[in-house]
């Protein structure tokens, strides 16, 4: 590109990037379910990592999920791209894994039974 002549024709044919992705924008019951989808993932990788992790993150993820899955529900969704792709299930398999976590946190003092 020369200043002179401005944009060269068919310079911008070999670029290849974020900024020429074309993305329709997101209607708001979408916008929910990707937030969720969101939390989701950050939830699963806190499961996973729950030796090493303060059990409260997943517990905090766990409810946040339910409250953005919650919320795309009533906006319409009914698909997910989380493995369970129900928000229902997903709200089911994150309420339980909250309640079991809060109960582990408050009652059994963060410790394993023995």
């Amino acid at each position: 590109m020369s200043a002179a002549t401005g944009p060269v024709p068919g310079a911008m044919a070999g670029i290849v990037g974020p900024q020429t992705y074309v993305r329709p924008p997101l209607s708001p019951p979408e916008k929910y379910e990707r937030l969720a989808f969101t939390f989701c993932r950050m939830g699963t990788v806190g499961l996973i990592a729950w030796v090493v992790t303060p059990a409260v993150f997943v517990l905090v993820v766990a409810l946040v999920a339910i409250a953005l899955y919650a919320k795309s529900i009533t906006l319409g969704v009914s698909w997910s791209k989380c493995f369970l792709r129900r928000p229902t299930l997903i709200i089911g398999a994150w309420a339980a894994i909250a309640a079991a976590d809060a109960y582990w946190l408050l009652f059994l003092g963060g410790r394993l039974p023995t």
